[in-house]
């Protein structure tokens, strides 16, 4: 039986290959920043409501929630950045649609988080 022979890829398309898994890296990395903070938040507000003010507790809460939110919107704006100038050349990447419905799902899940945690409070 014969092996296939391919062509190997030059050093060009192995870097954009790297720049490309680079470019999802980051977007991974923004995305858990973003749940580590929208869970800190919640923990926050789920296991210090007995032990510190509420107003503090709330403040705290709120913060980390925020932070969440802008960290999945970076998450979005930096794969953006990347995409947009490697839109020219011959490269696969991940849809902008896929990244762009990822981080306002988990925008919109920190929103209603948010807006959860003061309903409760003010109701």
């Amino acid at each position: 039986m014969r092996e296939k022979h391919t062509a190997k890829p030059d050093a060009t398309e192995l870097a954009l290959d790297r720049t490309v898994l680079a470019n999802e890296r980051t977007f991974q990395a923004w995305i858990r920043t973003g749940l580590s903070a929208l869970v800190s938040g919640l923990g926050v507000a789920k296991f210090l409501k007995n032990s510190m003010p509420e107003a503090l507790v709330l403040t705290i809460t709120a913060i980390l929630i925020l932070l969440s939110i802008l960290a999945f919107l970076q998450a979005s704006w930096r794969y953006h950045h990347l995409h947009v100038r490697m839109s020219n050349l011959n490269v696969d990447t991940t849809p902008m649609w896929i990244i762009r419905t990822i981080s306002l799902f988990l925008a919109g899940c920190g929103l209603l988080a948010l807006f959860g945690i003061y309903s409760v409070v003010s109701g």
